[in-house]
């Protein structure tokens, strides 16, 4: 499993190394910058999990970034560090849409925990998100399949009509044609039927293709 990536903004230099130390420490890719400008830089060139950012930054400040991240990358979940004096500057990011925030100084145990549990909850949103999608393509699939094999029922009936007519029945060349129609039908069949089921389908995940999932329709594996 990719580690996850989180990206630590804070200028004073001690706070920085400590906190991108305790992160690796505890088996996450961390990178550190000392700037919400140099923030916004590294968003060019890396998907983040998480961001961990001071408040008060020299330059851009901490509520700018949050609102430049949330922007460029929606997903990314940001966590605020605070001094006691900017308790309510920290509520007010809360209502911009930060996840969580720690007041300074950061006791290790307690920032390990707030990552963890955000980044667990970032799981399990995109999983929710990930089953609503399938719901939704699964109602559609079935509706859609309804609606097709009706003409197609109408179209094999059509076909071995034909096959029996005594016109067709001993001209091989149209037997083999009407043949070769009906195997197409029921394949067209067969990969509507896949699809209504798609919530049982076999999928198979690419790490090459990270966020996208490819569902194979030409097994005949069924977790039925």
């Amino acid at each position: 499993m990719d580690k996850k990536k989180i990206l630590v903004v804070d200028d004073e230099e001690i706070v920085r190394y400590s906190l991108v130390n305790i992160l690796k420490e505890h088996d996450y890719d961390v990178d550190g910058v000392p700037s919400a400008e140099s923030a916004l830089e590294l968003f060019n060139e890396n998907k983040y999990h998480l961001v961990l950012t001071d408040l008060v930054l020299e330059g851009m400040g901490g509520l700018e970034l949050l609102e430049n991240v949330k922007v460029i990358s929606p997903k990314t979940l940001v966590i605020v560090i605070t001094g006691y004096g900017s308790i309510k500057t920290a509520v007010t990011a809360l209502r911009l849409g930060v996840y969580d925030y720690l007041l300074k100084p950061c006791d290790e145990d307690e920032l390990i925990i707030r990552v963890r549990r955000a980044l667990e909850m970032q799981n399990y949103g995109q999983e929710q998100k990930r089953i609503q999608e399938v719901s939704a393509i699964t109602k559609t699939t079935v509706t859609l399949s309804d609606r097709i094999n009706t003409p197609l029922n109408i179209i094999l009936g059509n076909i071995e009509m034909l096959q029996i007519s005594p016109d067709v029945e001993e001209n091989t060349k149209v037997q083999k044609t009407l043949k070769v129609m009906e195997d197409q039908i029921f394949k067209i069949k067969e990969v509507m039927d896949k699809l209504a089921r798609l919530t049982t389908a076999e999928t198979k995940k690419y790490t090459a293709l990270r966020d996208y999932e490819i569902i194979d329709l030409t097994t005949n594996k069924s977790n039925d």
